[in-house]
């Protein structure tokens, strides 16, 4: 079912919120006296589907680029062990001479589905700006999704777009979670997660619709039952500028 085409007749008010720049108190690692190599941001968030992925890019900068120059990297997991064999990380970075950006890659093989892998890759600190607040290690949670399998037509009832219809559904192989295919948009899935007690079903945040006016994508996050085949939870529905608010949708599984 897609019923984005439902969502016209929705009224909503929505608060534009303003985001200000104090420009005064921005430091930039580009003023250091050192080489000055850092990343630009502290947390980095990578997720997999279950299969067809092969790795992904981070971004690392230095203040001074006159000379070429090559840069040592140290990676471990968050908490201190070995990266495992799965995740393979380039032990150092080469910049060119006048080159002050470089993008370096991180081969990522057969990890778990469903495991949070957070990986920390730090600048050699002989090389790391020593710039304070600048981010000397980055942070990167490497995710791969569960595969999932088909069962069959089931039925959605949305008190947000004000429409119902048929979605097929897919249930994940190793792990009771659901996936509704396309259920307000072609190409925008929604996962639900059914806890150990069989009951309590959490959505956490994920996009639902590509766009809504000028407000840009809608996300949805929330929780609810799974009774009898029903799966009813309340979701809030936001975007960039806020919220439309909570509703309850109503899921019904197809009869396995």
């Amino acid at each position: 079912m897609k019923i984005k085409k439902y969502l016209f007749g929705l009224g909503i008010a929505m608060t534009t919120l303003f985001a200000s720049c104090e420009t005064d108190n921005e430091k930039a690692i580009f003023e250091e006296a050192n080489m000055g190599v850092a990343f630009e941001f502290a947390v980095q968030d990578v997720t997999f589907p279950a299969n067809g992925y092969e790795g992904f890019d981070v971004e690392i900068v230095r203040a001074q680029t006159a000379e070429a120059a090559t840069v040592p990297l140290t990676a471990t997991m968050a908490d201190g062990s070995a990266v495992p064999a799965e995740i393979q990380v380039p032990s150092e970075v080469s910049f060119e001479a006048g080159e002050g950006r470089k993008t370096f890659h991180v081969t990522v093989g057969d990890i778990e589905s469903g495991m949070d892998y957070n990986l920390n890759i730090t600048v050699d600190p002989a090389y790391a700006s020593s710039f304070e607040g600048a981010v000397t290690t980055k942070t990167i949670t490497i995710y791969r999704d569960y595969t999932y399998s088909p069962i069959g037509t089931g039925h959605v009832v949305s008190a947000f777009a004000g429409g119902e219809g048929d979605c097929e559904f897919e249930k994940a192989d190793n792990i009771t979670w659901y996936r509704a295919i396309a259920p307000y948009e072609e190409g925008y899935n929604l996962v639900f997660q059914v806890q150990a007690d069989g009951k309590t079903v959490v959505v956490t945040s994920q996009p639902v619709i590509s766009e809504y006016g000028d407000y840009g994508e809608v996300s949805v996050a929330g929780q609810g039952e799974l009774v009898d085949g029903v799966i009813t939870v309340s979701l809030e529905f936001t975007v960039s500028a806020g919220s439309f608010g909570i509703f309850e949708e109503v899921f019904t599984l197809p009869a396995e």
